[in-house]
């Protein structure tokens, strides 16, 4: 099965309320789609107790209507409590609310398929305005941001991690900012813009912390406006003095 979105499943919704039953043959005609594609998308509604067959006619059930609805109102909240019902996009939803994940990591997780997978993490997408997707992890941003001493550690931690890497035999004391945020934000499930908030507040602490702009040649410059934005991340570099 070919994953498919939260405006595929609203047309089959649409569709089989205005036939008032509708068969495979009328979602073909209707979508133009193929047998089978419509068929896959008759089964995914019905699994998720949107349709109900009678027969060779699918209706919409009282949950299909109220995510119909909810859908054309654009209303997020409501399509994921509706969605919440369907026990995989209801696991999904939990594990990346806790941590950050990769798609293999999901599948491990949860026994489904890939596409299974990639087809709910496009329904979280719509309905999750803090859906978010760092370097090939998915997760759930927080509500509330950490303590700073927190977001210190985090960021020492992705260093540390970071600088093992070596050049010439010698450890990297200047990391790109990019790397370090995209580590930072999976930990503790930050977006972008959270981190560089967080940045920006810790830039002008007393931490032993201090950013570089590279020039031509490898050459590091220390910054003289302490306040960086994410669209520069990948020209700027963090030290941590000892």
């Amino acid at each position: 099965m070919r994953p498919f979105t939260l405006g595929r499943l609203a047309d089959i919704i649409r569709l089989v309320r205005a036939f008032r039953g509708a068969s495979v043959e009328d979602i073909e005609v209707a979508m133009m789609i193929n047998k089978n594609r419509a068929v896959e998308l008759l089964k995914q509604a019905e699994e998720m107790r949107l349709i109900r067959r009678e027969g060779n006619l699918y209706y919409s059930t009282s949950l299909g209507n109220i995510f119909f609805e909810a859908y054309n109102r654009g209303d997020r909240a409501k399509l994921d409590e509706v969605l919440s019902t369907y026990q995989p996009y209801f696991v999904v939803k939990s594990i990346i609310s806790q941590k950050s994940v990769s798609i293999e990591e999901l599948k491990k997780l949860t026994n489904l398929t890939e596409v299974a997978v990639e087809m709910i993490l496009r329904l979280l997408q719509y309905t999750c305005d803090n859906f978010c997707f760092v370097n090939e992890k998915v997760f759930l941003s927080v509500k509330e941001l950490p303590e700073l001493n927190e977001f210190y550690s985090s960021i020492k931690k992705a260093y540390f991690e970071l600088s093992k890497n070596t050049q010439w035999g010698c450890s990297n004391p200047f990391i790109r900012v990019d790397k370090i945020a995209a580590l930072v934000c999976q930990e503790l499930r930050l977006t972008m813009d959270d981190f560089s908030k967080m940045l920006n507040k810790l830039i002008i602490s007393d931490v032993r912390l201090d950013l570089y702009s590279e020039e031509t040649g490898y050459k590091f410059i220390p910054f003289t406006n302490q306040r960086i934005d994410p669209p520069t991340y990948k020209k700027c570099y963090i030290r941590l003095r000892e």
